[in-house]
């Protein structure tokens, strides 16, 4: 591998509150066998740099939200690879020297790892809750993806990874993605601000990753770099299991009808119908169930949908 060409900028979207998680990912950063060109620390206007530094960084200001912090890093981004991070992750000393090996071999444009989270400890119930909405599903595809989208604008993740063999992905999490900045820069990831308009901007890496694959370009999965979500959780202001709940109904939605739905025709079409709006009631009486123990939660849902059906019904009428 020629380390030489792999000259890349760190861009990392934060709110500088980050503490002991984001010392563990400057830690990560100082370590790496390949060191960045430059490490851009980006923060909304308005808010105070983090105490723990580098000590060489560069501190950028954007509007805030986790959209509108990505979208600066990708314009302000000048050289040829770009990795962008959010503030709460730790990972191996030769993450982007392995990353970019991946890469070359499997002549792929962007590559991640396979993450290390909470999630991987998922109960037997939540599997079979997820799998029942259509969410997340643990399956044996057989084929050469990790991850794939499905017709309920969710995933599925494959149960039969082999070691010897190079897997590549339809989705992936935000907290992290190595990419060309040529690749970034083409999706027009402006495009979906609709993403923050909404009030809470899930499912903004599953919109980012999934554009960059129909676009047309190749993300590789990388199985053996050691890459850890610590899930440092924002603070939580009493509506946030609400505004949850509203993206959960309008957001994904949207991501259906524009990433999905377009792209099929004839019974396909009638098919992932049926799976969001399965997908869409279900989520809804769940959330109810077993989070929010309230009626509110259905307002929040509903404004959603009104939100998301507005935003087709616009969309359809300027794409004439």
């Amino acid at each position: 591998m020629e380390q030489s060409k792999c000259i890349y900028s760190v861009y990392i979207r934060t709110l500088g509150k980050g503490g002991d998680k984001y010392q563990r990912l400057l830690d990560s950063i100082k370590k790496q066998t390949i060191q960045p060109l430059e490490v851009v620390v980006v923060l909304p206007y308005g808010y105070k740099k983090p105490k723990e530094r580098l000590g060489y960084e560069r501190f950028a200001y954007s509007e805030k939200g986790m959209v509108r912090q990505r979208l600066f890093a990708i314009d302000d981004a000048k050289i040829p690879y770009i990795l962008l991070l959010d503030d709460d992750v730790e990972f191996e000393a030769f993450y982007i020297e392995k990353l970019f090996d991946t890469m070359q071999k499997a002549k792929a444009q962007c590559c991640i790892p396979i993450l290390k989270d909470n999630s991987l400890r998922d109960s037997v119930l939540k599997r079979l809750v997820n799998r029942f909405i259509g969410s997340v599903i643990y399956k044996d595809t057989k084929d050469e993806f990790y991850m794939r989208i499905n017709f309920f604008a969710g995933f599925i993740i494959n149960t039969n990874v082999l070691s010897h063999k190079q897997y590549y992905t339809q989705t992936g999490h935000g907290s992290n993605c190595f990419i060309e900045s040529y690749a970034i820069k083409s999706i027009h990831f402006e495009e979906e601000l609709w993403l923050e308009e909404s009030g809470y901007s899930l499912p903004d890496d599953q919109v980012m990753f999934y554009k960059i694959y129909r676009s047309g370009y190749k993300i590789a999965v990388c199985q053996d770099a050691y890459f850890c979500h610590l899930d440092a959780s924002s603070t939580d202001d009493g509506q946030r299991q609400l505004r949850i709940a509203q993206a959960k109904a309008g957001n994904f939605l949207i991501f259906w009808y524009r990433f999905i739905y377009q792209n099929l025709s004839g019974i396909q079409r009638f098919k992932s119908v049926f799976c969001i709006t399965h997908r869409l009631f279900w989520e809804c009486v769940l959330y109810i169930l077993l989070k929010c123990h309230s009626l509110k939660s259905v307002r929040y849902a509903l404004n959603g949908l009104k939100f998301g059906f507005h935003y087709i019904k616009t969309y359809k009428e300027n794409a004439k």
